[in-house]
Parts: C-alpha cells; sequence; structure tokens
C-alpha cells in the first residue's frame, strides 16, 4: 500500500476540516465569544507546530510505523504501554465522529430512523472501504471528494454578505481578555486537525519530502477555513447565538440566500459533508487496526479493522443510552493530562530521544 504526497494532502485536509467543523468553533465561541476566530488561530498555530515535531519524529524513523519505533525508541514493554495513548485517542475520535454524523443526519434527514440503523450502514460502509482496499481506496477517494469539498466550504463561507455585520465581531479583545482567549484556544485545539495520524500514515507514503510539505499544507488550510468560518458565524449569528449552536457550519449554509434564488445549498452541504465524514471515519479505522496488529502482532489486520468496528458500534450504541458518555468532550482528564501528553509530551520525547540517538551514531 503506497500513498502520494499529493493524496496525503487530501487526506489530511479533509480530516481536519470535518473536525474542525464540528467541535471547535462551538467550544470557542463558549469560552471567548466574539474572538473565537482568536482562539481559533491560536489553536492552529498550536497544532502547526504539534504538526511540525511529528514530521520530524516520523523524518527520523523512516521506514517505521508508529508502533516499531515506539518500542524502537522507548523499549519494548515502555513503548507497546505508551502507543495505547494514541490508540485511545484515535478511537475517541472516531467515537466523536460517527457520533456527530449520526445526529446530524437524524436532526436534518431521517427524523424517524433509529440511530442503530443509521449507524449500521454507515460503519459497514467505512468498514468495507478499508476491508477491501484499505489506506489506497481512502486515499483515492479523498483526492477525487477532497477539491470539491474543499471548494464549496469555502465558497459557502461568502454566500450571504447581506446577513453578515461585521460589528459583531467588535470589540475584539477587550470584552474575553487573553485569559478567555487562551482558553478557548486550548479547549479548541485538540479537535480542530489531528496530526498523530500521521505517525502511522507516513510510513505508507512514496516520497518522504514531498509528503512533509502536503502535510504542512493540508493542516494549513483547514486552519485557515476554521478562523473564516468563526468570523462568518459571529458576524452572521453574534456571539451568543453562535456559542448555542449544535452544528454552527451547517446552520450558516441555510442562511445563504441570494436575490431569493439561490437558496437550499444545505442540500450540497449534507452529502459533502458526509462523504468527508467517511473520509476521516476510514482513515481513523485504518491505523488504529493497523497499528493494533503490529501491537499484539496477529497480522491479519483486516480481521482486526472487523472487530474494531463491532465495538465501535457497541459503544456508539450504549452511549446513546448513557448520558454520561454523550457529555466527555469537556471532561478536565481530557483536557487537562491526556491530551497534552498525546500531543506535546509524547511527540517532544521522541524527537529528543531520536535527536540524541542520531547525534550518538555520528
Amino acid at each position: 500500500m503506497k500513498v502520494s504526497g499529493y493524496q496525503m494532502f487530501w487526506l489530511i485536509s479533509v480530516s481536519s476540516i470535518i473536525s474542525t467543523s464540528y467541535l471547535p468553533l462551538k467550544l470557542a465561541a463558549e469560552e471567548s465569544r466574539q474572538d473565537c476566530w482568536i482562539s481559533i488561530l491560536l489553536g492552529g498555530i498550536i497544532m502547526m507546530a504539534v504538526t511540525g515535531v511529528m514530521l520530524r519524529v516520523c523524518m527520523q524513523n523512516q521506514g517505521k510505523t508508529l508502533v516499531a519505533f515506539m518500542k524502537d525508541l522507548m523499549g519494548t514493554v515502555l513503548g507497546k504501554a505508551l502507543v495505547t495513548i494514541y490508540f485511545l485517542l484515535w478511537f475517541m475520535q472516531m467515537f466523536t465522529i460517527a457520533r456527530g454524523m449520526t445526529e446530524f443526519q437524524n436532526l436534518v434527514m431521517l427524523h424517524r430512523t433509529p440511530m442503530s440503523v443509521i449507524l449500521l450502514f454507515m460503519l459497514f460502509l467505512v468498514a468495507y472501504a478499508v476491508y477491501r482496499g484499505g489506506i489506497t481506496a481512502v486515499s483515492r477517494c479523498a483526492e477525487v471528494i477532497g477539491p470539491i469539498f474543499v471548494f464549496i466550504l469555502f465558497v459557502q463561507l461568502f454566500l450571504n454578505p447581506q446577513d453578515m455585520d461585521f460589528k459583531r465581531v467588535l470589540p475584539i479583545y477587550a470584552d474575553s481578555g487573553w485569559f478567555h482567549i487562551v482558553k478557548g484556544a486550548f479547549k479548541a485545539y485538540s479537535y480542530m486537525v489531528d496530526p498523530s495520524i500521521i505517525l502511522m500514515l507516513f510510513f505508507f507514503v512514496e516520497i518522504k519530502r514531498t509528503a512533509a510539505r502536503a502535510i504542512l499544507w493540508g493542516t494549513a488550510i483547514p486552519i485557515l477555513w476554521g478562523v473564516l468560518a468563526a468570523l462568518v458565524l459571529i458576524s452572521v449569528t453574534g456571539p451568543v447565538i453562535g456559542a448555542e449552536l449544535i452544528t454552527p457550519v451547517y446552520t450558516i449554509s441555510k442562511f445563504v440566500s441570494i436575490l431569493n434564488f439561490v437558496q437550499n445549498i444545505d442540500a450540497f452541504f449534507i452529502p459533502l459533508w458526509l462523504l468527508g465524514a467517511f473520509i476521516k471515519l476510514a482513515v481513523g479505522l485504518f491505523v488504529l487496526s493497523y497499528g493494533l496488529s503490529e501491537w499484539t502482532g496477529f497480522k491479519n489486520w483486516k480481521l482486526i479493522a472487523c472487530l474494531t468496528t463491532f465495538v465501535w458500534m457497541a459503544c456508539l450504541i450504549y452511549s446513546t443510552h448513557n448520558i454520561r458518555m454523550s457529555y466527555t468532550l469537556k471532561n478536565p482528564f481530557l483536557n487537562g493530562y491526556f491530551y497534552p501528553i498525546a500531543f506535546f509530551v509524547l511527540p517532544l520525547l521522541m524527537w529528543i530521544i531520536g535527536s540524541i540517538r542520531q547525534r550518538t551514531k555520528a
């Protein structure tokens, strides 16, 4: 299985835009109100730096996946223990996106359809794509879907100028202050982009140096889109309503009306969002199942992907009946310890150890 730099660009872009359009805008708006765009920008800068560090780790360990170089750098026992943090991270991301996608379909299209039926068809499609073609099939889907997806999402932001009032963005900084802006950034950054998937995907890239530039650009474009989306959201709805919306980007598309002729463009947004979510979920399932295959020593990663899908669906169905599992996004442990360890501590530790080993060999 091989992935080109161009395909990596679209994999990262589509996956990150899907994540950014769902939770970060809402979390940042709840904390910093009309300055949520600053929080998104600050969170994006943080994640760009994290992406740069993870790329350096990947370049130091070319030809190895995350599980392999974690065991090499940290030792077998400690490396296997630490890599489970990323397994949990990917599973939680898959859980969050799948649940959001199911609720979104139930809200806007399939009102009386049981959520278990929606989940069954959605997860079957994701598992089938991963089982039949692996990351090659998913990357080719992203290569086709990505340009249309990104173009329409950028264009839709500027289709309702009559409803925009940029006075709603004012005053900048004065009402929120640096504390709330930074707090909003640290609530939103962990759900914006996910550079950790490149620790697994970089192994499958054909030309490493070209792919590194593609990954950085693929991370920068969703951050730019997130800042613009936050500005448009606040200028259309205001900070109070914007913080209460469940699906902010979809709500913006409902406002579009050009000369009472171009309306209901959410009919284009819905299938595109579902296709983008499919790419995100398929990438997550692949890196998780392939990583678990290496971690356990069981080489049939496709069978692991099928078993993971069953566990994934069971957790999603159970969460619909368990309120506590549905409200874990603001968990102090996740935001205070888990995400900083996964995004900051471990990549820096791997980079430092890898640099020391390279100098020692030299």
